[in-house]
């Protein structure tokens, strides 16, 4: 993934000066509002965005001058001043610098969103009796206990729900939105719900209070963001073969 990320890097910039280059020297005003006139100078525009983003994500301050010069001299098949092995050299230390930064600002985050969650959890406890810590790692509360088959791995389940933030912000459910959902009980559901319904008999109830990673991880979604503490409220009607 991450040899294809610098590939990538490499090939949009070389697109970029394809669709810019010009004889002689030129300079780039910055400052200067973007002309996209067509449809080529809004992917020219792109590109260049996506390039200076992959460029920033490695970490690594270029020299402007050079990284063009570079550029240029591939495009007219000049001498270059680097051989084929030390570019591949260059090309793994590049990786393996992206791999460390990538590393490390997923530990500072990871370990951020734990001191977050110890500090909220320990609330929780404070000031909800009701609320018990799983073995599993999630919190819970029994809202109702039904009587009924309880689930298991294997088993099909017929439940509705409703996700929240920890400040009570809505951020997906069924009531209202659309019919109650029907799933097997497998490695498909999220870590957490998955443990969690093997906790419920059909009829009950239940609040899972979820940690980042045993919800959406440090990958998040489209709305929620990475290591983020969930909330799910289940309401678990039938439990069959």
């Amino acid at each position: 993934m991450k040899t294809i990320r610098i590939i990538c890097i490499a090939l949009t910039a070389t697109l970029l000066v394809i669709g810019c280059q010009k004889k002689g020297n030129f300079t780039i005003d910055t400052e200067a509002p973007a002309a996209l006139k067509n449809n080529n100078d809004s992917i020219s525009w792109a590109l260049g965005t996506i390039t200076a983003q992959n460029i920033i994500a490695t970490g690594i301050e270029v020299d402007r001058e050079v990284l063009i010069q570079a550029l240029l001299t591939t495009l007219d098949n000049k001498t270059q001043p680097l051989t084929q092995e030390q570019l591949m050299q260059l090309q793994q230390q590049i990786e393996k610098q992206l791999y460390v930064s990538e590393q490390a600002k997923y530990q500072s985050s990871l370990e951020e969103a734990r001191a977050s969650e110890k500090t909220y959890f320990a609330q929780l406890l404070q000031n909800n009796p009701n609320v018990k810590k799983s073995d599993k790692g999630f919190y819970y509360e029994v809202l109702k206990e039904g009587t009924g088959r309880k689930a298991e791995p294997g088993l099909i389940i017929d439940f509705d729900y409703k996700g929240t933030f920890t400040n009570g912000q809505i951020f997906d459910q069924t009531y209202g939105n659309r019919s109650s959902i029907v799933h097997l009980v497998d490695e498909s559901l999220m870590p957490g719900l998955r443990e969690g319904f093997c906790m419920m008999k059909a009829g009950s109830t239940y609040r899972f209070y979820f940690p980042c990673e045993m919800a959406f991880g440090a990958k998040g979604t489209d709305d929620i963001p990475p290591f983020t503490t969930v909330i799910y409220e289940v309401e678990l009607h039938d439990v069959h073969e």
